[in-house]
């Protein structure tokens, strides 16, 4: 069988310089020069078929888009996605309801709530019969959200609020004395 002469060819980023090693395989192992600048080392049938490219940068560059993978702001755009969705736990409570996720990338939903205030805060939407999408979402303290709850007899509830509300202020008046 004849070997193809491969020096100076390019496959993606990867320009080949010479052959270094045969793998146990029997495989050319050949050094690389990426357009990156680094060497790097691949075999023949890996660099013809295209399973590799470049040294690694190229992954790199797409893993790193925003930089804020792994933050509070990106977990909470993760888990809003996922909550949207149908075959979610609680697909009832949003997906179910109409509620869904509008944002297209996570560099939008950064850009409409921007950094976390604090560990305190967490994302909400506004209106809670609207999706996740731009005008509705803010971060939010857990107090906020408790008044921000859907609900099926808040008339009753809110009444009842207020009833307690007096009750523990008449309780916490000294009593009059004559």
């Amino acid at each position: 069988m004849r070997k193809l002469d491969l020096v100076g060819k390019r496959f993606g980023r990867l320009n080949l310089i010479e052959v270094v090693s045969l793998s146990t395989t029997g495989s050319r192992i050949w050094k690389c020069v990426c357009t990156c600048g680094a060497e790097h080392l691949a075999q023949q049938g890996h660099l013809t078929s295209g399973k590799v490219t470049s040294c690694g940068c190229y992954r790199k560059e797409r893993a790193r888009t925003h930089g804020m993978t792994r933050t509070p702001e990106w977990f909470a755009y993760q888990h809003a996605k996922s909550r949207c969705k149908p075959n979610h736990a609680c697909h009832e409570h949003y997906f179910d309801r109409g509620i869904a996720f509008k944002f297209v990338s996570f560099e939008e939903f950064y850009a409409e709530v921007g950094n976390r205030p604090s560990i305190k805060h967490s994302l909400d939407r506004i209106d809670n019969d609207r999706g996740y999408e731009p005008g509705n979402i803010r971060w939010a303290t857990k107090s906020q959200q408790e008044r921000n709850r859907r609900c099926d007899n808040c008339v009753q509830l809110k009444q009842r609020i207020l009833e307690l509300e007096s009750k523990i202020l008449e309780l916490s008046r000294p009593p009059l004395s004559l």
